[in-house]
């Protein structure tokens, strides 16, 4: 059976599969899939799609963090705080406990399976506006004690969740979304909360579109480098995603399959495509037979033996 499509991650276009979008999805093999507010309607709805993704043995995720981003609002969803006013509570460990075990069992209702949080960069209300309000805090210590309840949660409650933007995108001032940003160092601090969400057993990590010349020439979504570092230094055995490769800071620089392969290559597991559903899957036919090829066998089989485990291991029945 050919499994390549598993290394793919995709958005769709609406709030119901269309036949052309069911057609790729088997032509091409596909089984991970993310959704955005433009596919969540109502309750009946939801739950109706989210079942017809789960058929085909993936990985249904959302962006559901609490506060400025969360894919499913009120009256669909609970409105949950922002990570920074958690991390604000009289008692924050608590409270995040308490709000990650809400958000898990709300997902797991509808038959999401992973939660692509929580944000482990390093902010605070003074973070540029597209980290504002969505970490922990700038203490690199409460931020991993932080992390590591989230996480330890989630797993409890039977749900997956990711880690994110790994190195640490807290000194950046560009959006990825809209261009690259770049440092020149990496500050230490910025690992110890990846650290410890690995150490609590966080089974995925996404990397994030930024460059640091201390670590390479290549942002870190194309950067081995960065990759190792994850994998090695912090003995990370799970699954690393890419961050959407239709941000800016991606497209600027090359073309999406492009992108996609060398994202692939630099050790990455799944390759995220949450925008354009035609354009995504026409990327993903070009990089087929690059991928079916001899001299990637190995690679691939790498990713794919890490999906069986995470299902496997972390994952319960159904």
């Amino acid at each position: 059976m050919r499994r390549e499509g598993w290394l793919f991650m995709i958005g769709l276009e609406g709030p119901r599969l269309s036949p052309e979008e069911e057609e790729t999805i088997r032509e091409l093999g596909l089984r991970h899939f993310i959704l955005f507010r433009r596919n969540l309607e109502d309750r009946q709805q939801t739950v109706r799609l989210v079942s017809s993704l789960r058929r085909y043995g993936g990985l249904v995720a959302v962006d559901q963090e609490g506060g400025p981003v969360a894919r499913l609002r009120p009256p669909l969803f609970p409105d949950l705080p922002a990570p920074l006013e958690l991390a604000g509570d009289p008692d924050p460990e608590g409270a995040v406990a308490r709000t990650a075990a809400l958000c898990a069992r709300h997902l797991r209702e509808y038959g999401f399976n992973l939660n692509l949080s929580p944000v482990l960069d390093l902010g605070d209300e003074e973070a540029p506006s597209f980290l504002r309000g969505r970490t922990f805090g700038r203490d690199p210590e409460k931020v991993a004690r932080l992390g590591r309840t989230y996480v330890e949660t989630f797993l409890s409650e039977g749900l997956l969740c990711c880690a994110k933007h790994f190195p640490g995108l807290g000194e950046a001032r560009l959006d990825p979304h809209e261009d690259l940003p770049v440092l020149e160092r990496l500050d230490p601090a910025a690992l110890e909360p990846f650290r410890a969400a690995v150490d609590a057993g966080v089974p995925c990590v996404m990397t994030t579109h930024l460059l640091i010349r201390e670590l390479d020439q290549r942002p870190a979504t194309f950067s081995s480098s960065v990759v190792t570092l994850l994998r090695r230094e912090l003995s990370f055995p799970g699954l690393v995603l890419t961050d959407d490769l239709f941000m800016g800071a991606v497209l600027k620089k090359m073309d999406l399959a492009e992108a996609a392969l060398h994202a692939f290559l630099a050790g990455h597991d799944l390759l995220l495509l949450c925008q354009d559903f035609r354009r995504s899957a026409e990327t993903i036919r070009e990089l087929l037979p690059e991928l079916r090829s001899p001299a990637l066998k190995g690679r691939v089989e790498e990713s794919l033996e890490r999906q069986e485990k995470l299902f496997k291991y972390c994952l319960p029945a159904g």
